[in-house]
């Protein structure tokens, strides 16, 4: 997410769009920190640290 390389449209609309590099950090960051907060909820209720409790 946080970078123009993370998927091909976000690299396609890179220049004809005026967007810098730092655009997407901007808005890649937020997303990632995001993710990372569901995802520490998320996997341990998937995959237990402790199975069998």
């Amino acid at each position: 997410f946080a970078t123009p390389v993370g998927t091909p449209p976000n690299t396609l609309v890179l220049g004809p769009g005026g967007y810098r590099f730092m655009d997407y950090l901007k808005a890649g960051c937020g997303l990632v920190i995001v993710c990372f907060i569901v995802s520490l909820i998320v996997i341990p209720m998937v995959w237990p640290f402790f199975p069998g409790k």
